[in-house]
């Protein structure tokens, strides 16, 4: 064969790997990315685990075992952030998140004491805490946890019920909302102030709506645009988190990026931000703030 015709096969060749790549990195770009991981968000997973009937087993944090789940009291938590949206088994590599109850408890952004029901913020998907163990509110005094073995997952009581919490908290690694509509297990809620509002009355932008004693809003319309969305969550250099996995997937796709996803924001993904900065003609700063990602996943 000549020389030529070999050259030209290798051309062919090339431009089909290009072809290839171009469709893999592109053809199967999802609309939209998700958001950031929530509080509110957390206390929907812990209760559609308590619907699944998750088991306990210490160490485990969401696996499938012949059709049922199993995880411990902080693995229930932990595979939130490790969900990879599918019936795969979660998958840790997705976000640094604290190991333990204790790692919970000293690395939280907020946490105060549980003596009555108004000492619980109106707050779902705050983390409960008592020495060794810890569960997920998700509100009007009502909490999910994965107890020990032989008991498995609970759905009760936070003052009053079977077990004594001493401490609420907020995870660093959430976002909790500030004011806005908020859709909690089919519900509309409406936080203004960190806390969702309850039996009261409110007009909101010329439109009136009631809320009932939990919460839940009981007369009113809204539109899926108004509901509240959490601010993108400013990474640089040294943060991590499945956003951070979320981000380097989305540099990926649009051809900044060439590594795996880690969660880990290192040097490669700040030169990666800085390249996509360039194109999208937004200050090169190698930090990803709230246009930057706003941006991208625009893009994608």
């Amino acid at each position: 064969m000549g020389k030529k015709v070999k050259y030209f096969l290798s051309g062919i060749v090339l431009m089909f790997a290009f072809l290839v790549c171009g469709i893999y990195f592109y053809g199967s770009v999802p609309a939209k990315a998700a958001s950031a991981k929530t509080g509110t968000g957390l206390a929907e997973h812990a209760l559609n685990a308590y619907n699944e009937k998750w088991e306990y087993s210490y160490g485990s944090y969401g696996q499938l075992k012949n059709g049922v789940r199993y995880s411990d009291c902080s693995g229930l938590i932990k595979s939130y952030f490790w969900w990879t949206g599918d019936n795969s088994d979660p998958n840790p590599g997705l976000a640094s998140v604290p190991a333990s109850s204790s790692a919970m408890l000293s690395s939280a952004a907020e946490s105060g004491p549980i003596s009555s029901v108004s000492s619980l913020p109106r707050v779902q998907g705050l983390i409960l805490y008592s020495p060794g163990h810890v569960g997920v509110y998700i509100g009007d005094n009502m909490e999910v946890d994965n107890r020990c073995s032989g008991e498995n997952i609970k759905c009760g009581n936070v003052v009053g019920g079977s077990y004594k919490w001493k401490t609420w908290l907020k995870l660093s690694q959430l976002s909790y909302p500030d004011t806005g509509f908020v859709n909690f297990n089919g519900n509309t809620y409406y936080y203004e102030n960190g806390e969702y509002i309850t039996g009261t009355m409110k007009t909101i932008d010329g439109k009136s709506y009631a809320f009932g004693q939990s919460g839940i809003m009981v007369s009113g319309t809204v539109s899926s645009d108004e509901y509240y969305e959490s601010s993108y969550r400013t990474m640089q250099k040294g943060s991590r988190g499945s956003d951070v996995f979320q981000l380097q997937n989305g540099l990926v796709k649009v051809g900044c990026m060439f590594e795996n996803p880690t969660g880990y924001y290192g040097t490669v993904t700040q030169s990666a931000v800085e390249d996509f900065q360039k194109k999208a003609d937004i200050s090169v700063t190698g930090i990803a703030d709230e246009k930057t990602q706003t941006a991208l996943y625009k893009s994608v």
